[in-house]
């Protein structure tokens, strides 16, 4: 809710104070006062385009000051968000210059206008100007349909439409990946067989160089292998045998020493070592040694090398790519098997969802022509008796056009006389037509969610009489759950409202000003009675009559 306004150079307003309350307050005025520029301050408030002409003439710049209730949750969330200080109320400072820049501030923190919109969507429901009627989009005019629906056939719409959405994407995804290996599939099952065949291990290069180097040196490995068994073993003299004595000699006398008992470990050890290197040695002479043999190795370590520089890894790399391609293979193998189950859902899901949005759409032209009816007496009341309002409801066939919340597109269409052809809203009823179409949504219960502060203008353009008072009882009405700000020159209107002020215009040493007066119950009396043509006798005691059934209530 909007607890004051300040506006300072804005068009004819000089400086305007203003305390705002709950309920519904007219503001009146001659023509020509500056009516409309009270609504331009509070679109300029809540980020709507800057425009040059708002700043008064002479003046550096306009600024327009909204002090707001920002007990709302949903502004507290766009504060965190923002990072914007929460305080008990939120101030919306905005200031545009005669360029048609503009600055904005929430609580003393520079911000954009896009977060000003964001507070208007939540705070201030314009009425009256075709480009804020919200009544004019398919998509609010669906919801006036739905908010009469059973919300659970929605629900369970909403569950199904996920459900297929899912399944839709598990087949666009598996149907995209098959196509991709089955592009790719003999290339894989041809790499594959060429790595299997290598019989890939961590560190194969390093075990195959050594392999191959040792083939190149065979006859210098079996000759050091030979010469040296035989000085260990087998020659007259030889290291084992030396070995032996010496380690007889030290035994017998190691008692007598410390130093000789450890010389007869290290003897013993020496004599161990000796006999084990033997059995390896022989294995240099007794191994199998052939061209055949060399030529393999040398050619499998070729393959492996090129795997490695074709694929740009090393050999746990190629057993990674050998476990992909064999999950891809597996894939492709099974992938008709599990498009078979995942059609079978999608065809189970789409049934489902079809019957539901049947249902639905059902549901709506039921709902659509109880609305309709419920309408009428209050179009009636409003000025708007020859309205004829219908619902055109068409299923989409196409499943590209298949929504959350069904097949059906849904418009308001409207004939200004019966018989005459029906047409979209935006191409038949005025602005005033809409303000009050909107009031007979109101006034049936047919809107719901709405801003927090709601301003009509244009209200009443074309009506009079009884029709005059209705508008303004159903006002009245909104204002016990909304504040409502209502620019009206019907005295009907204004009688009915919970406060009022006066649009004063006034020439002040050569220039124009425009200021806002909150009026008393006296001061109300004189302002209804000049709208009625004039502050005379006559026109204030009726004056005084309409106040008394405005607030009354009472025909």
């Amino acid at each position: 809710m909007i607890i004051a306004l300040t506006v300072r150079q804005f068009a004819l307003f000089e400086h305007v104070e203003l305390e705002l309350n709950k309920g519904t307050t007219v503001f009146t005025g001659e023509t020509g006062a500056g009516k409309s520029i009270l609504v331009d301050a509070l679109s300029a408030a809540f980020g709507a385009r800057a425009n040059a002409d708002w700043v008064r003439h002479g003046a550096d710049r306009a600024e327009i000051i909204i002090e707001l209730d920002s007990s709302d949750s949903r502004l507290k969330q766009i504060l965190k968000e923002n990072d914007i200080d929460d305080e008990d109320f939120t101030v919306i400072r905005r200031v545009i210059t005669p360029e048609g820049r503009s600055r904005a501030w929430i609580n003393g923190t520079p911000t954009s206008a896009g977060i000003l919109k964001q507070f208007g969507d939540i705070c201030l429901d314009l009425h009256g100007q075709h480009e804020h009627q919200a009544l004019l989009q398919p998509h609010f005019q669906k919801q006036i349909i739905d908010s009469r629906l059973n919300s659970k056939t929605k629900v369970e719409l909403q569950t199904a439409f996920s459900e297929l959405s899912a399944i839709n994407k598990r087949l666009k995804n598996l149907n995209s990946s098959r196509d991709d290996a089955q592009e790719q599939e003999a290339w894989m099952r041809e790499e594959s067989e060429r790595l299997l065949r290598l019989d890939i291990e961590e560190n194969l290069e390093d075990t195959l160089v050594a392999e191959t180097e040792a083939a190149h040196h065979i006859e210098q490995m079996q000759l050091a292998a030979a010469t040296s068994i035989g000085l260990l073993d087998e020659a007259e003299i030889n290291i084992r045998a030396m070995l032996s004595q010496a380690s007889h000699l030290v035994d017998g006398v190691a008692a007598h020493h410390p130093a000789l008992q450890e010389a007869s470990d290290l003897l013993a050890q020496m004599e161990t070592l000796a006999g084990e290197t033997v059995p390896y040695l022989q294995a240099v002479l007794d191994g199998q040694w052939d061209e055949e043999s060399q030529a393999q190795a040398e050619d499998r370590l070729a393959e492996l090398r090129a795997a490695k520089r074709r694929h740009h890894t090393d050999e746990i790399g190629l057993l990674a790519l050998l476990q992909t391609w064999e999950d891809k293979l597996s894939a492709l193998d099974t992938a008709s098997w599990d498009e078979d189950e995942l059609r079978a859902k999608q065809s189970e899901c789409m049934l489902k969802y079809q019957q539901l949005a049947k249902s639905l759409h059902e549901q709506r032209i039921k709902a659509a022509s109880v609305l309709i009816d419920a309408l009428r007496p209050f179009l009636n009341q409003l000025g708007l008796a020859n309205m004829q309002l219908k619902a055109d409801i068409i299923t989409q066939e196409d499943m590209h056009a298949w929504q959350a919340d069904g097949l059906d597109d849904i418009t308001l269409l409207a004939a200004a006389n019966l018989g005459e052809p029906f047409k979209r809203l935006a191409d038949t009823a005025s602005g005033g037509e809409l303000s009050r179409l909107v009031l007979a949504l109101k006034g049936c219960g047919a809107l719901e969610h709405e801003p927090d502060t709601a301003v009509f203008d244009e209200v009443d353009v074309g009506i009079g009489g009884e029709t005059a008072w209705c508008v303004g009882e159903l006002l009245k009405s909104m204002g016990k759950d909304r504040q409502v700000f209502v620019v009206s020159h019907l005295p009907q209107v204004a009688s009915c409202a919970d406060h009022q002020i006066a649009i004063e215009k006034h020439n002040v040493d050569g220039r124009t000003r425009t200021q806002l007066q909150p009026l008393d119950a006296e001061s109300r009396h004189k302002e209804i009675a000049r709208m009625l043509g004039g502050a005379n006798t006559e026109s204030l005691h009726h004056a005084k009559q309409m106040l008394s059934r405005g607030q009354g209530g009472s025909h």
